[in-house]
């Protein structure tokens, strides 16, 4: 296999969410997960509520669960959406189908050749997706290539300075796979303390003995801590690196947010909630980038 099927075969094997609800067949899943996504990051939906897209021909990359392609349907799009798995693809229909949503259409596809003419869209939206592709740049040429004139890229990126990625990987999810090699009964608390199930964290301390001191080089240890000690790739970006990933493009705009409470050492029933935003704002995991063509 090569580096995109590898990527492609992760996630089919390991849909977005996954982790934290049980997929099953039904309505009845979609809207647990929903509850939970949105309750988790209630900004995707302020975020959207700001965006325009009545009677907008929409682009979606990376379907995940199909939580946010519903709610761009509910606000008026032509929604069309391509997704690198047939898992992914095959539940969007699913949902769609349970909720009687119309749709343009919906397809497996690799976003570093999207099968679509020049100037289709008018805005593509992707929220979590790109950043897992070694090759992002030709992402967002792509992207860029299928926009109309003035039409929009909204992309959702991990955020470089952040909490998550200096604090929680960089420090403590390290230390703690150190403490728990030397102190393996202490599984539980290092899980309490770094947001990892148990399950997830005795698979990075198998990793950590078969790969030795590379796998906590955080050139490689960022791909295993993003979604999966199995995940194979992901990067992080911060203002400037975006803004010349996308620098195609014109009316640069950024916003942050995201503070994973589960990151914060169980301290996040103690901090005032006004701290939290504070942090989340300035230092939270997600970096949305909004770009015109």
């Amino acid at each position: 296999m090569n580096e995109i099927e590898n990527i492609e075969k992760f996630w089919n094997e390991n849909p977005v969410g996954s982790n934290f609800v049980e997929y099953h067949q039904g309505k009845e899943f979609y809207d647990e997960y929903d509850a939970f996504r949105y309750a988790t990051e209630g900004h995707i939906l302020k975020e959207l509520d700001q965006l325009d897209f009545k009677d907008k021909i929409v682009l979606e990359i990376g379907l995940g669960q199909g939580a946010d392609s519903m709610q761009i349907i509910n606000r008026g799009a032509i929604y069309y959406g391509i997704d690198l798995t047939d898992e992914s693809v095959k539940r969007l229909k699913e949902r769609f189908h349970l909720f009687n949503k119309s749709y343009a259409e919906v397809k497996k596809a690799d976003a570093q050749s999207i099968p679509y003419p020049n100037n289709s869209f008018d805005l593509v939206y992707s929220h979590g997706v790109i950043h897992h592709s070694p090759h992002i740049d030709k992402i967002v040429e792509e992207i860029y290539r299928v926009l109309k004139p003035n039409g929009w890229a909204v992309v959702m990126l991990y955020h470089k300075n952040s909490i998550n990625y200096y604090i929680s990987i960089g420090l403590i999810r390290r230390i703690g796979l150190l403490v728990l090699f030397v102190f393996p009964f202490l599984g539980k608390l290092i899980s309490k303390l770094t947001g990892e199930s148990v399950d997830r964290i005795e698979k990075h301390k198998r990793n950590f003995q078969q790969q030795g001191w590379g796998y906590l080089k955080m050139r490689n240890f960022v791909h295993k801590s993003t979604d999966g000690p199995d995940n194979l790739y992901a990067t992080v970006w911060n203002e400037q690196s975006s803004r010349r990933l996308f620098q195609q493009f014109r009316n640069h705009r950024l916003t942050i947010h995201f503070l994973n409470e589960r990151h914060l050492l169980g301290l996040q029933k103690i901090i005032p909630q006004r701290i939290k935003d504070w942090l989340a704002k300035r230092y939270g995991w997600h970096l949305w980038i909004f770009s015109q063509k």
